[in-house]
């Protein structure tokens, strides 16, 4: 009988020594580093690197970098990557055969995880056309660059969203000293190509639509621009409910205005509502729609008007909204993070650049795949203007807790795990020939 209770206390010693190391693992994440990694130089080369845009692998570790650079004199468009949530970032990859007569080619990156595409302009004899570049395999490799507009005029600000296999795609087209909003989609990953498709109303020919956004979740597609007219500017956004196959009527989000310049929209879905910021000379404007933009609730400023804030961007999931944008004072510029936990009722912001007085932190990108953050930006505080970087949480520190919980309790299960069957086996060999003992005894007695 002692023997069975012996066995019966190490089982349940066994299930308490698992229970309890699980629990103070839970318990110790609870308390992780939650910090921003320092700002870190991405690029360092002769000329100027400029405009960056980043992208997140959602289901691992791997971030996208793109950017216009200008060494040696030579404009061109390059990438890279990192396999380690941007600790360590693989060796530059040019992706890019620009003209000399082409003009800020403006890279913009889509991704859904696997594929990665790149979209830039570039300057040929019959225009500026908006041509790509494309990976399959986690950014490893990239196609010959591809040309995706043919139109008349200059094709420039191309921006696109991934959702599975289909590639939405919008720009600003000048044509004969008519700017207008375009758009045009892929259903085969961008092997083949709708033909562009106005998405502004073309019946005002004074009109000036510019600097488009574009935001897609599952079917739904999401266009936010600024027009100017007759020297006020105002925020409109257009909506598809069809893959973009068709679209809803245009609607007008802020009022016109002539001193603020409301310009640059950014706009983001998290699946159930959708969060549109821009700047202005006055501050940071965010506006929000429950009803998948029919209506839009009054805009309100995220931020006093002590600098002219510009270029937000903006992510959103799960109920929380983040918004990166660039604040402009006098001489300088820093970039501003912004964040809501409750789809826009609060807001908490904070200050990411620390420079001086002079340099300038412009452009801001901001991705994330899930809890974790990634901003980029242009920064010329070391001379040139280079790519620098920063993530919540510090993965640096992150990695160093992982191990100091991970060890302890693989040491612990893994002991446990050897530990217990071999106890069973010699428990059941000693209780095993006790209980044939008894069953001679009993035949004897019979």
């Amino acid at each position: 009988m002692n023997q069975y209770l012996s066995l019966r206390l190490i089982r349940a010693s066994c299930l308490i020594i698992v229970g309890a190391t699980a629990l103070i693992a839970a318990a110790s994440w609870q308390y992780r580093p939650n910090a921003w990694t320092p700002e870190t130089q991405v690029t360092n080369v002769s000329g100027n690197s400029r405009l960056v845009d980043l992208g997140a692998d959602a289901s691992g570790r791997i971030l996208y970098l793109t950017w216009e650079d200008y060494s040696g004199g030579v404009q061109e468009v390059y990438f890279q990557r990192s396999l380690d949530d941007g600790l360590t970032w693989n060796a530059p990859l040019r992706l890019s055969h620009l003209t000399v007569i082409t003009t800020e080619p403006e890279p913009r990156l889509a991704t859904n995880g696997r594929q990665v595409m790149v979209f830039y302009a570039n300057r040929t004899a019959s225009g500026q056309h908006l041509f790509y570049a494309e990976s399959d395999d986690w950014g490893t490799d990239f196609s010959v660059p591809l040309q995706v507009t043919y139109e008349s005029g200059d094709q420039l600000g191309g921006t696109a969203a991934v959702v599975s296999s289909t590639v939405y795609l919008v720009w600003q087209q000048d044509s004969s000293g008519a700017v207008r909003v375009y758009f045009a989609k892929s259903s085969n990953s961008g092997r083949t190509w709708s033909s562009g498709v106005a998405l502004a109303n073309d019946s005002a020919t004074q009109d000036e639509d510019q600097y488009p956004a574009i935001a897609a979740v599952d079917n739904d597609v999401f266009v936010a621009w600024s027009r100017m007219y007759e020297g006020e500017q105002a925020i409109f956004v257009r909506t598809s409910l069809d893959f973009g196959g068709t679209w809803r009527p245009e609607v007008q989000v802020s009022s016109y205005a002539a001193e603020s310049y409301p310009e640059f929209p950014a706009i983001a879905s998290d699946g159930i509502d959708l969060f549109l910021v821009w700047g202005s000379s006055m501050g940071l404007l965010y506006s929000r729609s429950s009803d998948e933009g029919e209506t839009w609730s009054k805009p309100i400023f995220l931020t006093d008007m002590s600098r002219q804030y510009v270029a937000p961007r903006i992510t959103a999931a799960n109920s929380r909204i983040q918004v990166v944008v660039a604040g402009i004072h006098d001489l300088t510029s820093n970039i501003f993070y912004l964040n809501s936990p409750d789809d826009g009722q609060t807001w908490n912001a904070s200050r990411l650049t620390t420079h001086s007085p002079t340099a300038l932190s412009l452009a801001p990108v901001v991705s994330s795949n899930g809890e974790d953050t990634f901003v980029a930006w242009e920064d010329n505080r070391n001379g040139n203007f280079s790519i620098f970087y920063r993530s919540r949480p510090d993965f640096r520190l992150l990695r160093d807790f992982e191990l100091r919980i991970l060890m302890p309790v693989i040491f612990i299960l893994t002991t446990t795990a050897v530990v217990y069957p071999e106890f069973e086996s010699r428990q059941s060999k000693r209780i095993m020939p006790k209980k044939a003992e008894k069953k001679k005894i009993s035949l004897r007695m019979q």
